[in-house]
């Protein structure tokens, strides 16, 4: 729920490096300790565009997605109101402690321009109602969704 410009804002590690070295009891908490209403949104901004080239000059769109934190029930299936993909972890390297699960459940966007994204207009539809519904169900005021809801074409 932050308030500041995002230019001014902690970057994400830092944010998460200093909660867990203030509040040292949250390193012990896995995913399935957190409540199925858990989540966090994320805001993307584009900085600089790697290659440089007429081809991109269009492409300008920024994004907030939101992702669940909870560890998905393994009865929701693919077709889930608002979950991308399966709801399943994948291992890293084998490795039990590197799990990636992070499904978009909800988008806002401002500077979409249709014209590029032959593709994913529905599903990007789709997912910004799922946003606004998730929030409105919640009472929940997120000044980033006013944001990007206000500014959006």
């Amino acid at each position: 729920m932050e308030r500041d410009l995002p230019y001014i804002r902690e970057p994400l590690a830092n944010k998460i490096s200093n909660l867990s070295r203030q509040f040292s009891g949250l390193k012990t908490y896995k995913s399935s300790d957190l409540l199925p209403s858990s989540w966090i949104s994320v805001a993307w901004y584009p900085i600089y565009r790697i290659p440089m080239g007429p081809t991109l000059r269009d492409l300008d769109s920024c994004f907030l997605t939101y992702h669940s934190l909870a560890t998905p029930s393994k009865n929701i299936s693919d077709g889930h109101p608002g979950l991308l993909g399966t709801s399943r972890s994948r291992k890293v390297n084998d490795d039990p402690s590197h799990l990636l699960c992070l499904r978009i459940f909800g988008l806002a966007s401002y500077k979409f321009r249709e014209s590029i994204w032959t593709n994913g207009i529905q599903q990007a539809s789709s997912l910004s109602k799922a946003a606004k519904d998730f929030l409105h169900q919640l009472k929940v005021r997120h000044p980033d969704f006013d944001f990007f809801i206000t500014h959006s074409s």
